[in-house]
């Protein structure tokens, strides 16, 4: 099973298990392949959490939503931190459309 784990929220006790689940699910192989969308309120969270960041930057290949970020005012402040942004709706769908299972935090 692939799984991507899409962060969406602003608050940091609803993303902390997702951000687990991703972590623990790669490290210990539980499934074939696990990937990470920061969109919305979670990218706000990244730029003002540092412990969200470190952890983030630990997990490698994960993609920020760009039009959120245009549209919020945080592009260059996301770039800055190292966030690799793209335009995620294409991608989202075409990672469904292989079978991967989403789930949001």
């Amino acid at each position: 099973m692939k799984v991507l784990v899409w962060l969406y929220s602003g608050e940091k006790e609803k993303l902390w298990p997702g951000l687990m689940f991703a972590k623990r699910a790669r490290e210990n192989k539980w499934l074939e392949d696990v990937r990470v969308v920061v969109f919305g309120e979670a990218e706000k969270l990244y730029l003002e959490d540092k412990e969200i960041r470190q952890f983030l930057e630990d997990f490698p290949n994960v993609l920020f939503c760009k039009r959120y970020a245009e549209n919020q005012g945080i592009y260059d402040a996301l770039q800055k931190a190292g966030a690799h942004l793209i335009y995620v709706g294409e991608y989202i769908a075409e990672l469904i459309k292989e079978g991967y299972q989403v789930l949001t935090f």
